[in-house]
C-alpha cells in the first residue's frame, strides 16, 4: 500500500507546474475587457455626483436667501444685474433690513458663484465669476 501512494505521488510531481503563456494572455484579455466595461460605468457616476453636488448647493443657497428674507420680514433685496456673480455672502446681499447670507449659510464661500434677483431667486449659478443678466 505504501508503495503505491509513493509510485502516485512520484508520478504526480513528475508533472510541469505552472500556466503557459497562451493561458496568461487569455487572463490577461478577460481583465482587459472587464476594466472596459467598468470604467466607463465608473466615470458617468461619478460626473451625476458632481451634478447633484451643484444642485445641491444650488438650493441650499436658495433656501438660505428664502430664510433670511422671512426673517427680516422683507420682500426685496438689491439684485446683482450687471455686477459679477459671488460665491462669498460675508456682506450680501444688499438692501434695507437685509442679513449676510453667510449667517444662513453652512459654508461660505460656496463652491459655485451666483446672481439673484431683486426678489431674492437665485437666476444663475457658475463655474466662475460671471457677469449677472
Amino acid at each position: 500500500m505504501r508503495r503505491r501512494v509513493v509510485q502516485l505521488l512520484h508520478r504526480l510531481g513528475g508533472q510541469q507546474a505552472g500556466f503557459t503563456l497562451v493561458e496568461l494572455l487569455v487572463v490577461v484579455g478577460i481583465i482587459v475587457g472587464l476594466a472596459a466595461a467598468v470604467i466607463p460605468a465608473v466615470t458617468k457616476f461619478a460626473s451625476k455626483g458632481e451634478e447633484g453636488a451643484r444642485a445641491a448647493e444650488r438650493q441650499n443657497v436658495q433656501a438660505a436667501m428664502d430664510s433670511m428674507m422671512a426673517d427680516k420680514g422683507i420682500t426685496s433685496v438689491n439684485s446683482l444685474s450687471g455686477s459679477a456673480s459671488v460665491n462669498n455672502f460675508s456682506a450680501l446681499p444688499t438692501g434695507t433690513n437685509t442679513a449676510p447670507l453667510a449667517d444662513y449659510l453652512r459654508e461660505n464661500p460656496t463652491k459655485y458663484y451666483y446672481c439673484w434677483d431683486g426678489t431674492g431667486r437665485i437666476t444663475r449659478q457658475d463655474t466662475s465669476p460671471q457677469t449677472c443678466p
